[in-house]
């Protein structure tokens, strides 16, 4: 059975390795159609300024959804196949808690590249308020729901304190 589950968990990190190639390579062919739009003479259009905004904020946006795929797929192995692999501290997962709030935040930057996006394309008018309503509605719950977990893992970390502290004076009580 652990064979199998083990089994899941690698061609689940495999197809997030295997996603994040293709929107690289989405990203890659979405630089090159902005390359060819300027030496095909784009660069002497007026309202460039709006379509490299729109363009650069959309590269971004699949750039950083390929990373949080990485992310995700390192997590993963890390948690499942190797707790041992050598990472830069800041890209550790120590539970799949910490995973899921890392992809929170990044849910966040994306909503905010994407409404980013969506306001360098917009005329203006109802639409985008009603658009960057929902975002920031979607950013305030992300945010509260960071603020809860924050907070348990602070008041989880302070009983733990005390309970070693407790510990170490009943030791040194009993010595």
């Amino acid at each position: 059975m652990i064979v199998f589950i083990r089994s899941l968990i690698i061609i689940t990190i495999v197809a997030l390795l295997l996603g994040a190639v293709i929107v690289v390579a989405g990203g890659i062919a979405e630089l090159y159609q902005v390359l060819f739009y300027l030496v095909g003479g784009g660069i002497a259009e007026q309202g460039l300024g709006k379509y490299l905004a729109v363009n650069m904020t959309e590269l971004i946006d699949l750039f950083l959804i390929a990373i949080v795929l990485i992310i995700i797929a390192l997590g993963l192995f890390q948690l499942f196949i190797n707790p041992d692999i050598d990472l830069p501290d800041w890209l550790n997962t120590s539970s799949l808690e910490s995973l899921k709030i890392r992809l929170l935040v990044v849910i966040v930057v994306l909503l905010s590249v994407i409404f980013l996006g969506a306001v360098a394309e917009s005329e203006g008018g109802i639409a985008i308020a009603g658009l960057g309503i929902g975002v920031a509605a979607v950013i305030f719950a992300i945010g509260y729901i960071l603020s809860i977990y924050i907070r348990t893992s602070l008041a989880k970390a302070d009983r733990e304190s005390r309970n070693s502290g407790q510990e170490k004076e009943s030791a040194g009580e009993s010595g």
